[in-house]
């Protein structure tokens, strides 16, 4: 049976939300892409953007909530549709603002180009990611929500490379910024979550808050560390161990490359075949990325860098759908868009704040930021002794009729 006695997601189903999750990732990747250009044809300057960038994320860590709170009462495939309508309008107006000639009026279309797609794409994750929930069993929820990650990881990379086709002139990567979130007009056909009443929604509110918080927090713990990680690993290349600029963006961009397929393969390949152990899974994957920041901290030589920083990400591949799906049974069915879009909020923040503070860590020491995703780690995994998520899962099923 499934979550909540809905009918199972087929593995075509699962396929096509994989495919919305990656045109997700495509929108978000694509734009940091193409700030040479866009700063080329707007005349712009890189705070401007940077303006641009945040006002996105901050619309992001504000939005993925409520849709996850507020779109449950809709069917998938119009919800869906509604979320493209608003991305493609924004990603229109990005086209608009590289062709407008004038300053000041392109920066106003990219400010509200990245509004209007920031709704849009906020909405995606969280619902895509609640369908699986509510339609699966609990053993197979972890490979499905991986096949997710992965779908949107895929769709990053697609974005990174986007510039490859400005060869052909940059209409060709605006078609396809403006098209990607066609994409969400494959969405199965699934109802809506099934509605609860006010007597019920008020009287779970804080269980619901309790079961979920620690979830959260080790989602944010390591994506705050990886975030430190992906911002200074290029400069931590050039100075310990003495590579020129180029050469260190060179091998930065290769690692990065790496860790994605690792973390990829490693959703679509291997956690499938883990055994249901989620603390477990949790606690392993993440040992792997402490022992992956760790292995930076002490190569000897350059080319062991990627090696750890590979390590690391398939860390966080095994480590990410399991405390996801362990999230997923703290929660009852009519809840877990809602939990799904705080998560959204919660990775969100955690990469920007760890961005943000990685800068100022390696400041202080090159090697600063490393040592600290290693002492996040750590904690993390302590932190993770005691869980007993088939406990959980077995009392929200006995307090919210879910079936485990």
């Amino acid at each position: 049976m499934a979550g909540n006695g809905s009918p199972s997601v087929s593995r075509a189903d699962g396929l096509r939300l994989a495919l919305i999750a990656a045109s997700s990732g495509f929108g978000q990747s694509a734009l940091l892409a193409l700030v040479p250009i866009v700063t080329e044809r707007t005349g712009l300057a890189s705070p401007q953007i940077g303006a641009v960038a945040f006002l996105g994320a901050l619309v992001f860590l504000v939005a993925a909530p409520l849709w996850g709170h507020h779109g449950t009462a809709w069917r998938i495939k119009p919800f869906f549709a509604g979320l493209a309508c608003l991305m493609i309008v924004g990603q229109g107006l990005f086209a608009g603002a590289l062709h407008v000639g004038v300053p000041a009026a392109a920066l106003g279309l990219l400010l509200v180009s990245r509004l209007l797609y920031s709704v849009g794409a906020a909405g995606v994750l969280p619902h895509a990611q609640a369908a699986i929930v509510q339609r699966s069993t609990a053993e197979r929820r972890p490979a499905a929500l991986a096949n997710l990650s992965a779908g949107l990881n895929v769709g990053r990379i697609a974005g990174s490379l986007v510039t490859l086709g400005a060869g052909a002139g940059v209409i060709v990567p605006v078609i396809m910024m403006v098209a990607s979130p066609l994409l969400l007009l494959c969405a199965p056909n699934l109802p809506a979550a099934p509605p609860i009443g006010k007597k019920d929604e008020s009287s779970s509110r804080r269980a619901n808050i309790r079961r979920i918080l620690p979830l959260l927090a080790v989602g944010f713990a390591l994506t705050f560390g990886f975030g430190q990680i992906q911002l200074v690993l290029g400069l931590f290349l050039q100075h310990r161990f003495g590579l020129d600029a180029v050469a260190a963006a060179g091998l930065g961009g290769a690692t990065y490359a790496a860790v994605a397929v690792a973390m990829i393969a490693t959703q679509i390949l291997l956690v499938p075949r883990l055994a249901f152990q989620l603390g477990r899974n949790m606690r392993w994957g993440i040992a792997g990325f402490a022992v992956g920041c760790l292995a930076i901290i002490l190569a000897p030589v350059p080319w062991l860098v990627p090696a750890g920083a590979v390590w690391a990400g398939i860390g966080l591949a095994v480590a990410t759908p399991a405390y996801t799906a362990c999230l997923a049974q703290r929660v009852a069915a009519h809840r877990q868009a809602g939990a799904a879009g705080w998560l959204a909020s919660t990775h969100a923040a955690g990469q920007g704040l760890g961005a943000l503070c990685g800068g100022a860590a390696f400041a202080l020491s090159p090697e600063l930021p490393f040592i600290t995703a290693v002492g996040i780690a750590i904690v993390t995994c302590l932190a993770l002794l005691r869980l007993d998520d088939r406990a959980q899962d077995e009392e929200v099923s006995r307090d919210h009729g879910v079936a485990p």
